[in-house]
């Protein structure tokens, strides 16, 4: 354990004895000597150095020579803007430590020892669980789920938010068993097919051979991941053979006499009431989108010409590669006999290509935000938007507050037909100055508070310098806080608050 004496400590008069007594007497004298030295020095001001093991509100665990410390920070200034596990940091206390025995020691600050360089960037991988404004929910290979922080770092989705899609999510820190409190994530994306592929590869499938039955209409895949081909749908109330189990949220089924997959949440052992809504397995409504008891058609991409070639061969009727081949050749050759026998002015027209949908774009601010749809204002208008199957970048997260760019075809005043294709604010992100976060306090120190967000995200603010227009004991009161998101590092976890004041309502 480090602890110093601070200037000013009481210095420990000792008398020097020329000690021509007995061997055994001196040794008495010695140790009486270092209890008196030992006693000035714990109960003198000190300084501990350790690594955090843990912090949440005013609690502060460290670990110091392969012991735990358990310090309560409600007096004590938050003199840094990282605390996560595995940070270096000095404690400097009041009081007297004795052993790991700290309640007779009151924190006056914490600081940061150097920059904490020595922390790397780790990543999660698994299916997406759930998506709420705040926080991502993931499911990993051996069914363990980690819920995270998601509000403040660089999103990237290509094949939309959808369950069962895999996700990336790169974060500083440390997790304990699955407390992810502690962690900073950096990004989040579905597009580092490298590491996703690795991870597919460790996965083991447990075979079954069981009749079940959807309770929402679900999209039934070519693999175990939401950018696989979709093969088919299956409409709520349907049964299928499922063959085998992916701890992360996958299930193997019999489709039209093939391996197929179909996200797990929403297939059950019993049979669900036809009057029964659209639901996971345990009862919450669905979070894939439907139109009636089908699930909505996802955007699939295009191949290029290679495709399309593959699509025609497929439709020609031949029962060998030969066969193919010549009716393909026979088909080449009729169709440069009719292009020779066409007047050269019709030679000269441009070969009609089919209309593809054009796109619009518009600009507004976010109001709340799910898993599947997004609300945003725009000119005065409300809209609710589908977004399950569209493009994602955002590099603050999706903030009540942000702005917004929508690309979409189709018309906003006829939402079944509007299709989203992506949606992207800017880098740094403008409206990010005044992100909003609405949430109970559990904890504060002298300088900072803990918001408890509704949907489970745990952020701590410095509130020296903020407006604050609350009354009385900060503990438990519903506020909402207005904070500069684009004056934080990426790394950081401890942020400026702007604003505190009462939520709506309070």
């Amino acid at each position: 354990m480090k602890k110093h004496i601070k200037d000013g400590a009481v210095i420990t008069a000792g008398i020097v004895f020329i000690c021509a007594l007995a061997l055994t007497g001196c040794k008495k004298e010695e140790q009486k000597t270092e209890e008196r030295k030992t006693e000035i020095i714990v109960e003198s001001e000190g300084q501990m150095e350790g690594t955090i093991v843990s912090f949440e509100g005013k609690t502060l665990v460290v670990k110091e020579a392969g012991e735990d410390y358990t310090f309560d920070l409600s007096n004590a200034s938050v003199n840094t803007r990282n605390m996560r596990a595995g940070d270096e940091l000095v404690i400097y206390y009041d009081g007297k430590l004795k052993d790991k025995d700290t309640s007779k020691v009151t924190v006056t600050s914490i600081e940061d020892i150097g920059e904490n360089a020595h922390q790397t960037e780790k990543q999660a991988v698994g299916t997406l669980a759930d998506l709420t404004e705040n926080t991502i929910t993931i499911r990993q290979n051996n069914g363990e789920e980690l819920r995270f922080n998601s509000n403040n770092c660089q999103h990237e989705f290509k094949n939309g938010i959808r369950e069962g899609n895999w996700v990336v999510v790169s974060y500083i820190g440390e997790i304990n068993g699955s407390d992810t409190k502690n962690v900073t994530v950096i990004k989040i994306t579905d597009n580092d097919p490298n590491i996703v592929k690795k991870e597919q590869k460790k996965m083991t499938i447990k075979t079954v051979k069981e009749k079940v039955y959807t309770t929402a209409g679900v999209h039934v895949r070519e693999s175990y991941t939401t950018d696989s081909k979709v093969v088919g749908s299956l409409a709520k109330g349907s049964s299928v053979v499922r063959t085998g189990e992916c701890k992360n949220g996958w299930s193997r089924i019999q489709y039209k006499s093939k391996d197929a997959y179909v996200y797990g949440e929403y297939l059950t052992l019993k049979k669900p009431k036809e009057d029964a809504p659209a639901a996971k397995t345990n009862g919450e409504p669905a979070a894939t989108v439907q139109i009636g008891d089908e699930p909505e058609p996802v955007m699939q991409k295009q191949e290029g010409k290679a495709k399309k070639e593959g699509e025609m061969q497929a439709q020609i009727p031949a029962s060998t590669e030969g066969e193919m081949q010549a009716q393909i050749s026979a088909q080449e050759e009729e169709a440069q006999t009719e292009e020779e026998q066409q007047p050269k002015e019709e030679e000269q027209e441009e070969t009609e290509s089919p209309v593809q949908p054009q796109k619009h774009t518009f600009t507004g601010t976010v109001l709340e935000v799910n898993m599947n749809t997004l609300t945003v204002k725009a000119k005065g208008e409300e809209y609710t938007l589908n977004i399950a199957d569209a493009e994602h970048e955002y590099a603050n997260g999706i903030q009540t507050g942000n702005t917004v760019t929508i690309t979409y075809t189709g018309s906003l005043e006829d939402s079944d037909n509007l299709l989203v294709i992506k949606v992207q604010d800017s880098d740094p992100n403008e409206a990010a100055k005044d992100a909003q976060y609405v949430g109970v306090i559990v904890d504060a120190t002298m300088n900072t508070l803990t918001l408890q967000t509704e949907d489970g995200a745990s952020m701590t603010f410095i509130k020296d310098g903020a407006k604050n227009s609350l009354d009385g004991d900060l503990d438990g009161q519903k506020v909402k806080i207005i904070a500069d998101m684009t004056a934080s590092e990426t790394d950081e976890n401890i942020f400026q608050a702007k604003r505190i004041e009462p939520a709506d309502g309070e």
